[in-house]
């Protein structure tokens, strides 16, 4: 049952925000906003599956549900007529607007064991859930007209219209900037004080939202009116897959060479791309003209270095901030090239113990050898 259950949940947020996404109530590149969220229902399925009971599964997962009930909502909306129907679909849609981010600053809190490590997150925790209960209420009461329909609110008391205004104010969305720097803190302090595979889960968030804040950042210098708000799709992607990763453990103990090849990459395309725009710009001057020249003359230069500059970049990366695997690396190869040179099978297994005690450091190795018969 718990399985159905699971999977009516991640059915309903993938069908909610496809809906969204492909509806009349969006239009152009706003398209984009709904599918931001389509990773965040599976990730939680998926640890829920594997992990049962895990909060991270079922915040994950809520916030995926969320999102597609109120993507399914505006989708209808936007069909009905204006009518008692509609307003009580933009009412639901905007309480449900708002449990998505309060479900984010849970999950950073119960991060990454799925429970409340102590005293002050508990504290925060019942905090989140009271705010979470007065906005919903605040929302439900409010007189004002609702920005889609231009209806009030079918719930809506007039009598209370000034506590409703004052709980649903922008003011209220730094009491949402509080709660989240409150869990980040908390997120910190149990990094600092993890170890093993705990430190690596933290390790996997972090670089999630990493990759999350250097697109959008990109995205904040680019035009407009290009694709750059796809941009979106793989930040929003990065921070829930990590999650995912980090949760059900796996290939958890590759986020050093993860790490390591984002620098490597990154730092090949910013000299890469200082090379091109250096040539396009001392042959434009030569030439007295933007011809296609330079272009071309450019796209040669850097298909050339391409290669070379990524090989010298990513071992300095590997020296730099991969060296326990940069130096396991190269006694394997060490030892690879020395097997041309040996004949004897007991030299080639005790190199082999050699090489696995001397790059993972085990507490015993051995190696079972068949008998020729």
């Amino acid at each position: 049952m718990r399985r159905v259950l699971l999977l009516l949940a991640l059915i309903i947020a993938t069908a909610g925000i496809v809906a969204g996404a492909l509806g009349p109530a969006l239009e152009g590149g706003d398209r984009v906003w709904p599918i931001v969220w389509l990773v965040w229902a599976p990730v939680g399925y998926l640890i829920l599956i594997k992990r049962p009971g895990n909060a991270v599964g079922t915040a994950a997962l809520l916030i995926g549900v969320c999102w597609g009930v109120g993507f399914g909502l505006v989708t209808l909306s936007a069909i009905l007529e204006p009518g008692p129907a509609a307003a009580w679909a933009e009412l639901v849609n905007t309480i449900l607007g708002v449990l998505p981010w309060l479900g984010i600053i849970w999950l950073l809190l119960v991060y990454p064991s799925g429970v409340l490590a102590g005293r002050p997150e508990r504290v925060v925790g019942i905090s989140l859930a009271v705010f979470g209960s007065m906005a919903a209420v605040g929302f439900a009461i409010d007189p004002a007209p609702m920005e889609t329909t231009g209806m009030p609110s079918p719930l809506a008391i007039p009598a209370l219209g000034d506590v409703a205004s004052a709980i649903t104010s922008d003011q209220s969305f730094l009491v949402v900037m509080a709660f989240v720097l409150t869990a980040i803190v908390f997120l910190v302090i149990r990094w600092r004080r993890s170890t093993g595979v705990e430190r690596l889960q933290y390790r996997w968030l972090l670089m999630g939202a990493a990759i999350f804040l250097l697109i959008t950042t990109v995205g904040q210098f680019l035009p407009e009116d290009n694709n750059a708000d796809y941009l979106w799709l793989v930040g929003g992607i990065a921070i829930p897959t990590a999650i995912g990763v980090a949760v059900l453990r796996y290939r958890l103990y590759d986020i050093d060479r993860l790490v390591s090849r984002t620098v490597g990459y990154v730092s090949v395309v910013g000299l890469l791309a200082a090379v091109f725009f250096g040539v396009v710009t001392a042959t434009s001057s030569l030439l007295q003209t933007d011809s296609d020249l330079a272009v071309a003359a450019s796209t040669l230069a850097v298909a050339a270095m391409f290669n070379p500059v990524r090989n010298r970049v990513q071992a300095w990366v590997d020296r730099r901030f991969n060296r326990s695997r940069y130096n396991a690396q190269l006694v394997v190869d060490e030892f690879a090239g020395s097997l041309r040179d040996q004949v004897d099978s007991r030299e080639v297994v005790d190199g082999w113990i050699g090489v696995v005690a001397e790059t993972m450091q085990p507490v015993s190795a051995g190696v079972w050898v068949r008998e020729s018969r």
